[in-house]
């Protein structure tokens, strides 16, 4: 098991100060209670006040817009052949659910192809793409490194791509996705923030990071800079768990850190996968460090809503993946668009769930936009 360690205590900056109580002991011919606050210079009640204002816009609160909310140049043709990337993880087959009724609205030739976890399978399941030739690719979460002789020639041949929670998309020569790294640090600071919130002001915190996710790098950079900005103080570890093991032994190797590591008051997961399966796992060793993932499964709803793990950072799958097949007609048609600033974009896409506010249907999911589906067959020009 691989640790590093970061210590936040170098990150320095005053944590701030929002709706601080500054409590005034009163003279009395009694012994004097022990003062917590003299205990605590600074407080970790004024890092849990910041991190509960720095969370207002995760509070899935207000109303929201489509990220790109104009309509389409010409209608989709009936038939239009569009393949989807399938890196083979649950929250990647969710995605491809999620998939199924706009494709059946525009009358899309869906396609899913499993393209494996290793370099051989990739490129075997790529030239499977290039030798099809679509006319469009949805690329949830795959490392375009993995697949950069392909690219060119998907370009010769004029196919574009779209992709969602992949880094280095500019790099390659690819459309800019519309959750790429300041998206990913954007909802890292939510998460660090969450872990403070939620803890009461833990210190002690460790972050589970899938190094083969490119995203989880920068989760990780908005996790270490948002608690470095609201608890100076605190002390961050860093554990890598191998995407082999999601799904299987992820939740074993928790235990196992937890186990070797006490002190740990709260986790951060950078795949809620991790948490699926792990609350009984952590009861049975005795163990009760709770904790916040994201990119929610439906196994992980239904923990939160038994009570079983502490809270979730959600991603509003279905429209991202509307979002995508979004962008992906509209590099189709060539037709130009821009998307709005980081914050909008992760605000609207992302909320803070416990148990208070769980989806009723954990397939579903959170759900930004109720209406999000007319409103995009209105952009889509469907009749």
């Amino acid at each position: 098991m691989m640790h590093s360690r970061s210590n936040i205590r170098t990150r320095g900056a005053a944590i701030l100060a929002v709706g601080v109580l500054l409590l005034t002991a009163c003279s009395s011919s009694e012994p004097e209670e022990p003062d917590d606050t003299a205990a605590d210079p600074g407080g970790t009640s004024d890092a849990v006040a910041a991190a509960e204002a720095f969370l207002g816009p995760w509070l899935g609160e207000g109303d929201k817009n489509l990220l790109i909310d104009e309509p389409l140049d010409a209608p989709v043709e009936p038939g239009t052949h569009v393949v989807y990337l399938d890196v083979g993880t649950p929250v990647s087959a969710v995605m491809w659910g999620n998939l199924q009724a706009p494709a059946e609205l525009l009358g899309l030739k869906l396609e899913r192809i499993e393209v494996g976890r290793d370099a051989q399978s990739i490129n075997s399941a790529m030239n499977t793409v290039v030798e099809l030739e679509p006319d469009g690719i949805i690329n949830i979460t795959l490392d375009p490194i993995f697949f950069e002789s392909q690219i060119d020639q998907l370009e010769e041949l004029g196919i574009p791509m779209a992709s969602g929670s992949v880094m280095n998309t500019v790099e390659f020569g690819l459309p800019e996705a519309f959750n790429g790294p300041d998206w990913m640090i954007a909802n890292g600071e939510a998460l660090g923030a969450a872990a403070i919130q939620r803890s009461g002001g833990a210190e002690e915190i460790v972050f589970y990071n899938v190094p083969e996710f490119p995203f989880s790098s920068y989760e990780l950079e908005g996790v270490e800079s948002k608690i470095g900005d609201l608890c100076p103080d605190c002390t961050l570890r860093v554990v890598d768990i191998p995407i082999a093991e999601l799904g299987s032994t992820a939740s074993d190797r928790v235990v196992s850190d937890l186990q070797a590591n006490p002190q740990t008051e709260y986790f951060i997961a950078a795949v809620d996968e991790v948490q699926i399966g792990l609350p009984p796992k952590l009861d049975l060793a005795g163990i009760e460090v709770p904790g916040i993932g994201m990119w929610t499964a439906p196994p992980n709803y239904e923990q939160i809503g038994a009570g079983d793990q502490d809270a979730t950072l959600s991603v509003d799958l279905a429209l991202m993946m509307w979002t995508v097949l979004d962008q992906l007609l509209r590099e189709m048609g060539d037709q130009d668009y821009e998307w709005p600033d980081v914050a909008t974009r992760a605000s609207t896409l992302t909320r803070i769930t416990e148990q208070a506010n769980v989806p009723e249907d954990p397939v579903v999911g959170y759900i930004a936009i109720p209406d999000y589906q007319d409103r995009f067959a209105a952009n889509w020009l469907v009749e």
